[in-house]
């Protein structure tokens, strides 16, 4: 079962929160789902680097608060700790986004699919987020189970609905707006598609304001961040 630990669960304008960015490791390999403006500082200060094999950044799409320190954390892991990261995008634009912060393809390895020999498969879902960049949620597969992490999205594709619903997906990451949105999924939304025994797997995140109690008054979980996570027994 992955285990995702959340560097921050706040929306782009909800910085208290910090940008919602999440993180698994699978044997010796770390996997980040995006790198935003507030990932690399809390990473290098907490997380042991040098430790892993590999190390691989997940995008959803391109917005500043999903990538925004990506190059900083290429560049650290390149000239600092003499690792390449994989960068794993469906499109290209993320090397042009690079190149105009000056780090060069020599840096990483850009992959538009996560490879199969990681034990993990990375299936993107494209989703409704905005009108000028592409945005793909990831339905994560590892060892016979399945999560969906929307990244984000206005709505919950259909697709991965009538999934949950059937037990193909044990768990729902999703984006959860307090106002209706074009761009961010409305609360409501949720609330109209889950029934209430299945809305403690659904965790939300990305949240535009503090809405945590009204959203577990509903049944919903909601991710909480690793440095506020209880220990483990």
């Amino acid at each position: 079962m992955l285990k995702l630990h959340f560097l921050g669960r706040g929306a782009a304008f909800y910085p208290v929160f910090r940008n919602t960015n999440a993180f698994f490791e699978k044997g010796k390999n770390l996997f980040f789902l995006d790198f935003g403006e507030s990932a690399f500082a809390q990473v290098a200060a907490a997380l042991p680097l040098k430790e892993y094999e590999k190390i691989y950044v997940l995008l959803t799409h391109l917005h500043a608060d999903h990538s925004g320190s990506l190059a900083s954390m290429t560049s650290y892991l390149y000239f600092v700790l003499h690792k390449k990261l994989t960068i794993v995008h469906p499109e290209d634009t993320v090397v042009r986004l690079l190149a105009l912060q000056g780090v060069g393809t020599e840096c990483y390895e850009y992959l538009p699919e996560l490879p199969q020999d990681t034990g993990i498969c990375a299936e993107p879902v494209p989703v409704q987020h905005a009108l000028d960049i592409h945005a793909y949620g990831y339905r994560l597969t590892c060892d016979g189970e399945t999560l969906y992490y929307s990244g984000d999205a206005a709505q919950l594709p259909p697709s991965v609905l009538e999934d949950f619903l059937a037990g193909k997906i044990s768990h729902i990451y999703h984006d959860t707006a307090s106002h209706p949105s074009d761009s961010h999924c409305y609360y409501q939304r949720l609330v109209d598609a889950i029934p209430p025994a299945l809305r403690s797997r659904v965790s939300c995140m990305h949240l535009d304001c503090d809405m945590e109690q009204q959203l577990r008054a509903l049944g919903f979980d909601v991710v909480q961040c690793f440095d506020q996570e209880p220990p483990q027994a």
